[in-house]
């Protein structure tokens, strides 16, 4: 019989490889239901090292940005493109990871799960987001972890293209 701790590991790796296996050119007008609950005991605030890892305050990006990754966020924010996400997300976390640390701190996201100061859960109920990422590009949702060419095609984005991270 499985403790609780396995359970909760099995169906996190459950949801992550049904993130990961939509395929890229996926939109979903209507995103499958999924909890905005981390992957905790009720005690996840109070412990937010329960799981091998500070899910409290997500991982820190070490890499790099370059002039293409800025540009790319600059038109995000011009474009009122949204990232939605939640700190507890390693697929939150290696989508951050591909823009480097300083544009990655400029992206227009949204925190969807509790336990942080940022959290916005109540507006991405509003907006019906289930699925982690989720980048809503004019009205359209787009789950999962995108290549950073991906989302300038999808945002039209006409700037320099030589990213240095891919997914």
């Amino acid at each position: 019989m499985l403790s609780k701790f396995q359970l909760v590991q099995a169906v996190t790796i459950a949801i992550a490889m049904v993130t990961i296996s939509t395929p890229v050119s996926t939109v979903r007008a209507n995103p499958p239901q999924t909890s905005f609950a981390a992957p905790s005991a009720p005690n996840n605030r109070s412990n937010p090292r329960r799981y091998g890892r500070n899910i409290a305050l997500g991982a820190k990006i070490d890499t790099v940005s370059g002039a293409a990754e800025t540009a790319l966020v600059e038109h995000l924010i011009t474009q009122n493109v949204k990232f939605y996400g939640a700190h507890w997300c390693s697929h939150c976390q290696s989508q951050k990871s591909l823009f480097g640390a300083v544009a990655a701190a400029k992206l227009p996201y949204i925190e969807c799960a509790d336990g942080t100061e940022n959290s916005q859960r109540q507006l991405c109920k509003e907006k019906d987001i289930k699925m982690f990422p989720t980048w809503v590009i004019d009205g359209k949702y787009f789950t999962g972890s995108k290549d950073l060419k991906e989302i300038a095609e999808l945002t039209g984005y006409k700037g320099p293209k030589n990213f240095k991270h891919k997914k």
